[in-house]
């Protein structure tokens, strides 16, 4: 399903259109009714300033579109550097997290060594606290 922004899109790219159409009209017509002398250079020169006005109509519509759709890039630019900071902030607390974890085994390791009495296991488990800390 198309978007609201993608629709006003296809809408103005088809407003400007219809607009240049027009202004094709004009000037096709007036021509050849110049040509063929049904004219007169007064009205061909008031045909000709209606096909700008429609030109310069169906440039308005481009440029109020094409400003509207740079505005929405822009926010969504925004939003995806907000997300990328957002997850950025979550993997350093799962990080975090994750370290303590590492810590809280390595003492409760250094615990057993030391409850068991055994001096080689207290040594290793003493240096696995020292190697995270």
């Amino acid at each position: 399903m198309p978007t609201p922004l993608a629709q006003a899109k296809k809408s103005a790219f088809d407003i400007a259109n219809q607009l240049d159409d027009a202004a094709d009209a004009i000037r096709d017509r007036s021509r050849q009714a110049y040509a063929a002398g049904k004219m007169s250079l007064d009205e061909y020169t008031d045909a000709r300033i209606k096909e700008m006005e429609l030109r310069a109509e169906a440039s308005v519509v481009a440029a109020v579109n094409l400003g509207a759709a740079l505005d929405a890039a822009a926010q969504a630019g925004q939003n995806i550097e907000q997300a990328i900071a957002d997850a950025k902030a979550r993997i350093e607390t799962v990080k975090t997290f994750r370290k303590g974890l590492e810590i809280v085994a390595a003492l409760v390791v250094l615990a057993g060594a030391l409850a068991s009495g055994n001096a080689k296991a207290v040594v290793k488990a003493g240096k696995g606290v020292a190697d995270l800390v």
